[in-house]
This record gives structure tokens, sequence and C-alpha cells, in this order.
């Protein structure tokens, strides 16, 4: 309830700032997760059917559904509104505290690195690596994300479930919204068209020459399209300081680690991925990650605290065999 509580006053701040764009961008996530929500189910759902239920795999994939939906409707209903408030106060951002940091962030980031960030994540210049980086960057981390929630929304552990849930949340209105509204940036891709000058023009040249980056500068122009039109569509805001791309992949990590050894090295390659890649699109300052991540750990640190107090749960790390038995266990009940 107090989750829900918290997740509701988020939205309804979101509501009162601009109602016309909360509805125009509900209008656009539902239609997004008409399509998306069942791709990601199928494919979840049809993987633990394949991994833990090898005897009757339709059988179990029915049995699951059946027995968890209750649970996971609500998850998904309140990551809809979730996902429209956020959209709504990054696009609110800008008009509240106008671009002001980049200048110094660009400075930190070459006075941290001997030059700037960029331009040692470009030595690794190669059209298959671009269109890898690319891929995971725009297209991975939101099924990833997408079917973390939608793992836990399922999940029987319901303490574990819980911490998940208030950690992403707190993710997503400190780190993408709070933080990105104290330190409002537009990050190096859009540097010198809010700041001025050629600082960053090498970086245009640089993904200029790499054809699959067509799909970064394409979806820059039309961010930025809707940021002086005043127009809100899906994904819609500009902010780079502190990476939501990072903070979340950071969690995830975590949380996977949480699970099953191997299962957190994959999450911690793919956090790292996104972080190289944040930098290598030239969304993002390198400084807007390593913030996001120690953000992001605090609050992960945090809210483990909070449920250890309480005495519900207590962390472990688990490997796959002891979680095959808790989803059939489940089914039986």
């Amino acid at each position: 309830m107090r989750l829900a509580l918290y997740v509701g006053i988020y939205v309804l701040v979101a509501f009162y700032l601009d109602p016309q764009s909360f509805g125009v961008l509900g209008q656009v996530y539902a239609e997004k997760f008409v399509i998306a929500i069942p791709i990601l189910l199928v494919g979840g759902v049809g993987t633990g059917a394949l991994i833990f239920g090898r005897q009757a795999p339709t059988r179990y994939a029915v049995q699951l559904l059946r027995t968890r939906w209750r649970g996971c409707v609500p998850v998904i209903l309140f990551f809809l509104v979730g996902m429209t408030a956020f959209s709504t106060h990054k696009s609110m951002i800008p008009r509240i505290v106008p671009f002001y940091a980049d200048p110094w962030l660009a400075d930190l980031d070459e006075w941290i690195h001997g030059a700037a960030p960029w331009e040692l994540a470009h030595r690794l210049d190669h059209d298959l690596w671009a269109f890898s980086v690319f891929k995971s960057y725009e297209v991975l981390w939101y099924a990833q994300w997408f079917g973390t929630i939608l793992f836990v929304g399922m999940w029987s552990d319901r303490i574990a479930r819980i911490r998940y849930l208030w950690a992403a949340a707190l993710t997503i209105s400190i780190v993408g919204t709070l933080l990105a509204l104290l330190l409002s940036s537009a990050g190096p891709i859009y540097y010198d068209y809010f700041v001025g000058g050629d600082r960053f023009d090498d970086l245009k040249g640089a993904m200029s020459a790499l054809e699959s980056s067509s799909v970064v500068r394409e979806y820059a122009d039309y961010l930025l399209t809707l940021h002086t039109t005043g127009n809100a569509g899906f994904g819609g805001g500009i902010s780079a300081m502190p990476s939501l791309h990072v903070g979340l992949a950071t969690l995830n990590a975590y949380f996977l680690s949480s699970l099953n050894r191997w299962l957190g090295v994959l999450g911690w390659i793919f956090a790292a991925l996104i972080m190289y890649g944040s930098v290598y699109t030239g969304w993002h300052y390198a400084v807007d990650g390593y913030l996001s991540i120690v953000v992001v750990s605090l609050i992960w640190w945090g809210t483990g605290r909070l449920v250890r107090e309480q005495g519900h749960w207590a962390p472990h790390r688990r490997n796959t065999a002891e979680l095959e038995p808790s989803l059939p266990c489940a089914l039986e009940e």
C-alpha cells in the first residue's frame, strides 16, 4: 500500500503539471503495452515452461498464467501509469529548469578521463561493433527492463518482489526525475544545439561515418522535434544527467546477482555495455552513468536494509537449482 501511495503521488504530480501531455502519453503507452506485453509474456513464460516444466511445458505455462495473473496485472498497470508519469515529468524538465549543466559536465568528463570520453569509446569503431552497441542500447535494454518487470510481477517471492518494485520506483523518481531536474542537461548529442559552438562536432562526424548509427541520429531528431514543438510523444523528453539507462541496467544487475551468480555476471556485463553505449552514442556524459551507479547502489542497499529490519527477508545467493522448485510448488497451491 505504501508503494502504491508513493507511485500514486508521483503520477498525480505529473498529471497536475501537464494533464494534456499526460493524457496523450497515457494513450501512446497503452497502445505500446498492448503489443509488447503479450510478446514478452509469451517469450518469458515459454522459456520458463521449457526450463521448469520440461515434462509438460504447455500445461506448466497455462497453470503459471492461471495462478499468477492476479499478481501480475496490478504491477503492469502501475508500470503503465508510472511510465506515463515519468515521460510527462521528463518533458517538463527544461521548462522548469532550463539546461544549464552541460558545460560543467563536459569539463568534468574531460578532467577525469584526460580526454572526451566519447573519443575513447570510439577507438573501437567498427560497423559490426557499433550495430551491436546500438541494438543493445535501443532494443535489448527495453526488453530487459520490461521483461524483468513481468518476471517480478509473476514471482512467488512476495517480499523480494516488493523490494525490487520499490527499488525500481525510487530509481525512476530519484534518478530519472528529481536529479534530472536538479542537474538539468541535454547531453553531448545536443550540446552544440543548446550551448552553441562546435565542441561535439567531431562526435557527430564519427557517428555519421557509422551506417548503423542512423537509428540514434533519427531518434535524436525526433526528440528535438518534440522539444521544439512542445508535443508529447513516445519516449519523449531530453535529459542527460543522470543516466536512467545506466541506472536501470545497474538495478537489474543487482537483482540478477541476488538470484544467481551466473545471471549476475550476465547482468553486470550488460550494465557495462549500456554504460559504454551511453557514451558511445553521445546520449550521455560518462559522469551521468557514474552518478546513476552510485545512487542506484544506495537505493538497492537501502531497500534491502529496510526489508531486513522488518524481519521479512534475508538476502542470500541462490543457484538455479534452488530457484527451480519454487515455481512448480506455487502451482500446486
